[in-house]
């Protein structure tokens, strides 16, 4: 039978340990089989003293865990062997497992893999029941750099050896564990022979192939599957800082075409909800934003009828068109929407003050475009005093208090959920309202 696993990424906005069980009965009723847990720096590990961010003790995430198989969730704990480790390797103490000085794992380094074997270990001890464990894998773009290193490379530099006999010796580690592995396949998509590569894992390995975008079936899923090696889907429910550059919400239609058109895959997919691209880069926007894609994601049939279905697909044509005369509507319409359960009525409360902080950033950028404008054109036509004191200063001054009486409201979002990162949210996604700063009423012409 084929499963629809959610990914849940907890290096970006969580809930408080209190509030998580809310979400546990919302996912059981989107459909959803079962939950990735990537518990990454928020957790205070055993085996990674003094790193991370952590918002849960282990004996808080193993209640989670247990907590989550209550409700009839099939478990899979999430840890990264090699890429992604910023959050550990980024610490004074684990600098000597680093790859040349990058954040990236060195496979060759004195410890390294009895370090990922120990938290592998921790992982088995929080998850007793689970099957599977996935080991990350993905995006190593360091490698093969330290001596030891190139030295295993070989002559012909062969860094994809290096990588395959890494994850080999976690895969069979965690087989050791009672663990059926799987890793994503994106370093195995790199290789000019993918099949030949991906032939070279063990046989019980499970490949992963995530694709964030587009509607599938994909190609890269069929050549994956030539391997003989078991693959699973991934779609991405939440992903891509630039899909949250300027925003707090993301583009509905993007995700709901990838999420829906990997229900068109016949095996089983991982709908995946990141936290951030990275531990270095900056936060998402928090869980409330993707209710209605992890109903789509959930029961694509449930999608189809549900209350929301309609506005959402509005909500992500408007954004995308970005007038502000249509915009300006749209907040009163979602909060009239149709909710069955507190965090619903949450994530209408915030999707409607997303599209509000929408259209300052929209304002921001028309006064930022008038100002760069008027800067040049004065040099040809001169300036119109009444025109320029309009845009270049109460345009300004009513944008920071239209912002400064928006922010309380996304901070009181924050508290009633109970949800970490308020102020680094808060102030990553204000930031860009500093140009407002540049933008002064030249002086006029003689």
């Amino acid at each position: 039978m084929n499963k629809r696993f959610l990914h849940l990424d907890f290096k970006g906005i969580v809930p408080a340990f209190e509030a998580l069980e809310e979400y546990f009965r919302y996912f059981k009723d989107c459909g959803f089989s079962g939950i990735v847990f990537e518990f990454d720096c928020r957790v205070r590990w055993r085996s990674w003293p003094g790193a991370g961010m952590p918002e849960y003790s282990a004996e808080q995430a193993a209640k989670i865990v247990s907590l989550a198989e209550s409700y009839g969730f099939e478990t899979i704990p999430l840890m990264q062997i090699q890429g992604h480790l910023e959050w550990a390797l980024g610490e004074e103490p684990y600098a000597n497992l680093r790859e040349n000085n990058y954040f990236t794992l060195c496979p060759s380094a004195p410890g390294a893999r009895e370090q990922l074997f120990a938290w592998m270990q921790e992982l088995r001890e929080m998850f007793p029941n689970s099957r599977y464990i996935h080991l990350g894998a993905d995006e190593v773009l360091h490698m093969g750099l330290c001596p030891l290193c190139r030295a295993k490379c070989g002559e012909n530099g062969d860094k994809f050896k290096l990588y395959l006999e890494h994850a080999t010796a976690l895969c069979r580690q965690a087989e050791k564990l009672n663990f059926r592995p799987m890793i994503w396949g994106d370093m195995l998509l790199g290789e000019s022979d993918p099949v030949a590569a991906a032939k070279q894992l063990p046989e019980k390995t499970i490949i992963v192939d995530w694709k964030y975008w587009g509607r599938g079936p994909h190609k890269s899923t069929e050549t994956l599957k030539k391997s003989g090696l078991e693959v699973w889907g991934a779609s991405g429910v939440q992903c891509a800082w630039y899909e949250h550059f300027r925003q707090i919400l993301p583009f509905y239609e993007d995700r709901l075409e990838n999420i829906l058109g990997w229900h068109n895959f016949d095996g089983t997919v991982i709908h995946t909800t990141w936290g951030r691209s990275g531990n270095k880069y900056g936060v998402y926007p928090p869980w409330l934003m993707t209710l209605p894609l992890w109903v789509a994601a959930g029961d694509p049939e449930r999608w189809e009828k549900h209350p929301w279905k309609a506005g959402v697909e509005k909500l992500s044509r408007l954004l995308r068109r970005a007038l502000e005369f249509e915009l300006v509507r749209l907040p009163a319409e979602i909060r009239k929407w149709e909710t069955r359960c507190r965090l619903e009525e949450e994530s209408r409360e915030y999707l409607a003050l997303g599209v509000e902080f929408q259209i300052l950033v929209n304002r921001l950028l028309e006064i930022i475009s008038d100002y760069d404008s008027q800067l040049e054109s004065r040099r040809f036509v001169g300036i119109d005093p009444r025109i320029m004191e309009r845009d270049l200063l109460h345009g300004p001054q009513k944008l920071r208090k239209d912002l400064d009486a928006l922010l309380p409201k996304l901070a009181a979002v924050f508290d009633r959920n109970q949800l970490s990162a308020k102020e680094e949210f808060l102030a990553e996604f204000s930031s860009q309202f500093r140009r407002l700063d540049e933008v002064k009423p030249f002086e006029l012409q003689k």
